[in-house]
């Protein structure tokens, strides 16, 4: 499976750019595809070749982040010898069908023209990260990209330390509005959001599946 990402929102990609990206995926052995997240303009030209919706995502936003309180975990910087565990966390954390591996968690760090990857390692299992957040800025808009904690250490306080540590990393930067999204029924991440000052859009994101036969 492909995924193909449209990275500009503002971009509505027409029912034959679907098709083309379809047969050139299909050329190179790919038999099927997924999108990113679609905003309902673009989602309406990728049901026009037959695609179907597989997941719903809440969109949420924070408009001037405040200065949190200093994590009560401490952070580290991410090393690329990190990003194997990395994808073993959100496997764990997602599954197998939404887990990212590492080259895709490298895509995700790539994807703003600033970023900033952060986890944390509990001294319980100093083997192994416990948790990890990509954050990333395009001018004064923030974007916590991926948030990914292993079962095992959740509601320890891992991710509310990751998201503080991400948010005053906005604050330095004056970012001015911070965005994410997470599945509709995630009520753990949506509760975390919110306690951070996040509130959720009225618009909805969805994610499409389709063979490359379109």
């Amino acid at each position: 499976m492909a995924q193909v990402v449209v990275l500009d929102g503002l971009v509505v990609p027409a029912p034959e750019h679907w098709r083309s990206w379809a047969r050139s995926l299909a050329s190179i052995g790919y038999t099927s595809m997924r999108t990113g997240a679609l905003s309902a303009r673009q989602a309406q030209q990728a049901e026009q070749v037959g695609m179907h919706c597989v997941q719903e995502l809440a969109l949420l936003d924070l408009v001037r982040p405040g200065m949190p309180a200093r994590p009560s975990h401490r952070t580290r910087r991410v090393r690329t010898g990190d990003l194997r565990a990395m994808a073993a966390v959100d496997r764990a954390a997602f599954g197998d069908r939404w887990g990212l591996d590492e080259h895709m968690i490298g895509d995700v760090r790539g994807a703003t023209p600033v970023h900033r990857s952060r986890l944390v390692v509990l001294r319980t299992s100093p083997d192994a990260p416990a948790g990890f957040l990509i954050s990333g800025r395009a001018g004064r808009t923030g974007y916590i990209q991926r948030l990914a904690v292993h079962p095992s250490a959740q509601r320890s306080g891992v991710a509310t330390a990751l998201m503080a540590d991400a948010l005053r990393w906005m604050h330095r930067a004056r970012v001015q509005r911070v965005f994410v999204n997470t599945h509709v029924e995630n009520t753990a991440a949506l509760e975390l959001y919110r306690c951070h000052g996040f509130t959720v859009m009225p618009e909805r994101l969805r994610v499409y599946e389709s063979t490359t036969a379109l």
